[in-house]
């Protein structure tokens, strides 16, 4: 049985005790970005998957996982961590699927798999149910997500990991995918000059709201803004996007944008606003972009 206690945000509220002990690790809190090896599928000690009686708990800080038996034990000085469970449950059967149920042991009549007609697929008539919360120790409580009450940065944490690309398909994807572009505009990008930015974390905030997460950096005037609306519906407001579409109206073309707190010597997120491109993109002379602005990529750490 699970040592942790629930605490029903919905009704009573986190309290206020294990508020504090969350404020007091919120230093070690990062949100993985496009490179980070995140262990999301299965414990780094064990095979314990989100499917375990107890599902696994992924750091926050270092983005490995362990099992609900090891996340005391072996996770070193990990204070905060996301939860993840999963377990499958049989599909609510369709009007036409009643209607053929009769004829379900009948033959197949076609080569095919998961048709009319066809080889029944395994596990087709059922879905998968994912939960997620915050487990904080040393209380051992765990926080349904989401949870407005709690601190963005976790919030924005808790929603990364859980929609990371597992280290195993970020392997494949390696090894499969197409790796992302990088931008046209990257080698012809133009910056305004005389402008620089602080290098200091804690004098980056928003110009159009003032917020201090999911920050963004436009590589060519120096504007800061927040991103957009992430998953949870939290962390973004547009404003780096409307900095975009407001400059295009004036006739300056400032498509390229860094993601702040992700900016390290081997890189960083990058999204290309422009229509043509409106993804992430890779940009060969970041560094150079970055230290026209009074950035130096290589003391930087996410």
């Amino acid at each position: 049985a699970s040592s942790a206690r629930l605490v029903r945000a919905m009704t009573s509220g986190v309290d206020e005790s294990v508020l504090q002990e969350i404020r007091q690790s919120l230093a070690s809190v990062k949100v993985p970005g496009a490179y980070d090896v995140v262990h999301n599928e299965e414990c780094v000690f064990s095979t314990d998957t989100p499917f375990a009686p107890g599902g696994i708990y992924v750091s926050l800080s270092t983005f490995r996982s362990y099992s609900e038996a090891d996340v005391r034990t072996r996770a070193g000085a990990d204070r905060l961590f996301v939860r993840l469970t999963a377990h499958r449950v049989k599909k609510a059967p369709a009007p036409a699927a009643a209607e053929s149920a009769a004829s379900e042991g009948a033959a197949p009549k076609k080569l095919a798999l998961g048709v009319d007609g066809g080889f029944a697929l395994d596990g087709a008539d059922e879905e998968t149910l994912k939960e997620s919360a915050l487990f904080v120790l040393p209380s051992g409580t765990l926080v349904p997500l989401p949870c407005p009450e709690l601190p963005e940065l976790v919030l924005q944490a808790c929603a990364a990991i859980e929609s990371h690309s597992s280290s195993f398909a970020q392997e494949q994807a390696g090894a499969w995918e197409e790796e992302v572009k990088v931008s046209k505009y990257a080698h012809d990008l133009v910056q305004e000059e005389g402008v620089r930015i602080s290098a200091d974390p804690s004098t980056w905030v928003c110009a159009e709201s003032g917020a201090r997460e999911n920050l963004w950096l436009n590589l060519s005037d120096g504007h800061i803004g927040s991103g957009r609306q992430q998953a949870m519906g939290i962390g973004g407001t547009g404003a780096a996007l409307r900095h975009y579409e407001a400059m295009k109206a004036q006739g300056k073309h400032y498509p390229l944008v860094v993601k702040l707190g992700t900016i390290s010597a081997h890189g960083a997120d990058v999204y290309s606003y422009a229509p043509d491109e409106d993804d992430s993109v890779k940009d060969p002379l970041l560094a150079s972009h970055l230290a026209k602005l009074g950035i130096n990529a290589m003391e930087m750490t996410k």
